[in-house]
């Protein structure tokens, strides 16, 4: 398969213009000019900026993608501009490209954010162009390829097939190992699911659902990093010239979910149930929070009960756990004493230099909540990062720097007066993973509320 990879790196960050080309998914027709992509696949990256020459294209998140721009033909000096850990521009990675003229380049981010590699993905679409530009031609063209971005896995094969066709009509795109990309594949256009399998062989072990390829472009499969639940760890995005990258997970992928009992006084059993199977958990205590559960793909109902008294709390919380998805469950009570239920959504990407911080409010008490993330040398005055308006069963999300922090949570009544909810030690952001919150009602703590860390 075929691979080029360059790499290398700035003493100083270049000083970069404004944006040049115009995102286009047809060819200009001109001899002088090359198309660029740009795909960040760099795990724990942060926000990146692709530049050529003296021109800053719009930075781009992990598993995201730039279009596909034009530019002048020659050489041109190729940088990655992200932040260093006080949010400061930094240079990443430098080299020289050619850019030969009417040549296409996917320039696809890999490895540590701090230390990264550019793969350059050359392709040809000329061809293709030329037949969906034939009026004589009942047919509408595109053009597949695929690339393996994904450090940790293994070498594997890739296919496709029309959709409802079975696997012994796929086509096999190539063999990869990581940062191999297959040459590219003509189509018709149309619906199609894609495979994975062990390298020479046929056991397939990642299938997508169905992939729109409608568009008379080519379509970029990037297998890239995962971190949802269970063991493959890879998932795939369509890259097209011009839109945001789509997402297929694995149909075989599991789902997981953890309960936390946000219940004073009350041990619960919990019942998850789909149309596919029932699971159950029981007799979770107060204050506790489970070890995460694997489950198929599905929606389910959600029964939580009392596990002494066998007393039905609630019926039938409806949740979806969709392929690859890291959920929790939080059973907490109302202003009204009735049992309640609702869900977190994990992103458990770790960051460099940088953690998402996810807070839910189930003290039942108070509305309009504001979080006060508190370093050393500030107050809440003075924090540089906060979260406002956080109502009662609402949850808010934030990403922090690394570092120490108080939690302060205050409430400001309308005449002004602010209330001091809840006050935590320093907390020490630095760990492998980000960070879940939950604030309930406890008479036991002495502000009257505790913040548990799931």
């Amino acid at each position: 398969m075929k691979r080029k990879t360059v790499c290398g790196y700035l003493a100083l960050p270049l000083i970069c213009a404004a944006l040049v080309g115009c995102g286009s998914d047809s060819e200009s027709g001109s001899s002088d000019v090359a198309y660029v992509q740009y795909y960040s696949a760099s795990p724990n990256s942060r926000a990146t900026a692709l530049v050529l020459d003296d021109y800053e294209y719009a930075a781009i998140d992990f598993a995201d993608a730039m279009p596909r721009y034009e530019y002048n033909t020659g050489n041109a000096e190729v940088s990655i501009l992200g932040a260093d850990a006080d949010a400061d521009e930094m240079s990443l990675y430098s080299e020289t490209l050619n850019l030969a003229s009417d040549s296409n380049h996917l320039l696809v981010l890999l490895g540590d954010y701090l230390t990264p590699e550019l793969l350059d993905v050359s392709y040809s679409r000329s061809e293709m162009d030329r037949l969906n530009a034939d009026a004589d031609n009942d047919y509408s063209k595109m053009q597949l390829l695929a690339v393996n971005a994904a450090a940790d896995a293994a070498a594997f094969d890739v296919y496709v097939a029309p959709a409802g066709a079975d696997f012994s009509q796929a086509q096999m795109l190539g063999s990869l190992a990581y940062k191999d990309y297959t040459g590219e594949q003509m189509f018709d256009t149309g619906d199609y699911v894609a495979y994975l399998t062990e390298a020479g062989s046929t056991k397939i072990f990642y299938t997508t659902g169905i992939m729109d390829f409608s568009s008379e472009t080519v379509y970029k499969l990037v297998i890239r990093a995962s971190f949802g639940a269970g063991e493959l760890k890879i998932t795939l995005d369509s890259v097209d010239s011009t839109s945001t990258p789509v997402n297929y997970a694995a149909l075989e992928a599991v789902a997981e979910y953890r309960v936390y009992n946000g219940l004073a006084d009350k041990k619960i059993d919990v019942r998850l149930v789909s149309k596919q199977e029932s699971q159950y958990l029981y007799d979770v205590a107060p204050g506790a929070v489970t070890d995460f559960s694997q489950t198929a793909f599905d929606d389910y109902g959600i029964t939580v009960s009392d596990s002494d008294s066998k007393a039905g709390l609630f019926d039938n919380l409806l949740v979806t756990f969709n392929q690859d998805e890291s959920k929790s469950v939080l059973i907490y009570v109302d202003a009204d004493g009735q049992t309640q239920g609702m869900v977190i959504a994990h992103d458990w990407r770790p960051r460099a230099f940088e953690y998402k911080v996810d807070i839910a409010n189930l003290a039942s008490d108070y509305d309009d909540l504001k979080v006060y993330f508190v370093r050393a040398s500030e107050t809440i005055d003075t924090a540089a990062y906060s979260l406002g308006d956080l109502d009662f069963a609402e949850q808010a999300s934030i990403t922090l720097p690394a570092d120490d922090y108080e939690i302060n949570i205050v409430h400001k009544a309308d005449n002004g007066t602010l209330t001091l909810v809840y006050q935590s030690a320093a907390i020490a952001l630095d760990g492998s993973s980000n960070y879940s919150l939950v604030l309930t009602r406890d008479e036991a703590s002495p502000l009257g509320h505790k913040l548990a860390l799931l």
